[in-house]
């Protein structure tokens, strides 16, 4: 779920955190976890699909091509907002509307894989909302926020987490010179040179502090040739042998 450029991350709740606060900080501070080999079964629920990646270098466009491509295959999960439908917006459709109070209830009790302010509304991405793709027999594809690994990284969801990484700064240059941004103060306007010494220090941190999470990594430099890698991956993380943590397998109480 992305809101607005990751500057004005403040907003972003780490709800990570308020989920499995004991799981994830041990997860993110130790660099060893025991795995194991695992193949999903043809009746089990497909493995959740979460992509991340640095602000404006494309993982929602990466996301939304791939579910057009593939409607029947692939569904992103309605996300819950405080903010008052359009004419046009159905409620359960392109989103959950819903009020503050319902919201931060089902915040307080831990119900959102991650969730943020933007502009005064709320939105967040709730777990039943994964979930319900996912019983339907499609694969769930999300975008999510760094803070919301390890809760994705459940017993449940098994997600498989692709990091979108920019391409160097010369070719990022150059395949976004026609491209639009959105930032917290603008809506779509033109790339600066200060987005893309942005993005580069982003990717640089995202891939130092949790490159151990990533279960694939997806170069975007030409999007019809990064929507081919992804489908090509999502369809391995269903079908192929995978390492996976021992607890999924194993359920502990924390997972």
């Amino acid at each position: 779920m992305r809101l607005c450029r990751r500057r004005s991350h403040s907003t972003i709740q780490p709800s990570c955190y308020t989920r499995c606060p004991s799981s994830c900080h041990k997860a993110l501070n130790c660099p060893y976890e025991e795995v194991v080999r695992y193949q999903r079964h043809p009746q089990d629920a497909h493995r959740l699909i979460a992509l991340l990646g640095p602000s404006g270098v494309g993982v929602n466009k990466l996301r939304r091509r791939l579910i057009e491509m593939n409607p029947n295959i692939f569904q992103g999960a309605v996300p819950h907002t405080t903010r008052a439908p359009k004419g046009y917006e159905e409620s359960g459709r392109e989103y959950h509307f819903t009020s503050r109070e319902i919201f931060d209830n089902m915040a307080y009790n831990n119900r959102f894989l991650e969730y943020g302010e933007y502009k005064g509304n709320l939105y967040g991405t709730s777990i039943a909302s994964v979930r319900e793709v996912l019983n339907s027999g499609k694969i769930c594809v999300i975008d999510i926020e760094p803070n919301s690994i390890q809760a994705v990284r459940s017993h449940e969801l098994r997600a498989y987490i692709i990091y979108v990484k920019p391409p160097p700064p010369e070719r990022l240059k150059e395949t976004r010179r026609d491209s639009y941004i959105t930032t917290s103060y603008y809506v779509n306007r033109p790339f600066k040179d200060e987005d893309f010494q942005e993005m580069e220090e982003d990717a640089q941190k995202m891939e130092s502090d949790f490159c151990q999470f990533f279960d694939h990594v997806i170069v975007n430099d030409e999007q019809q040739d990064s929507c081919v890698q992804l489908l090509a991956a999502a369809r391995k993380a269903q079908d192929e042998p995978q390492w996976v943590p021992a607890s999924w397998i194993r359920p502990t109480a924390e997972s």
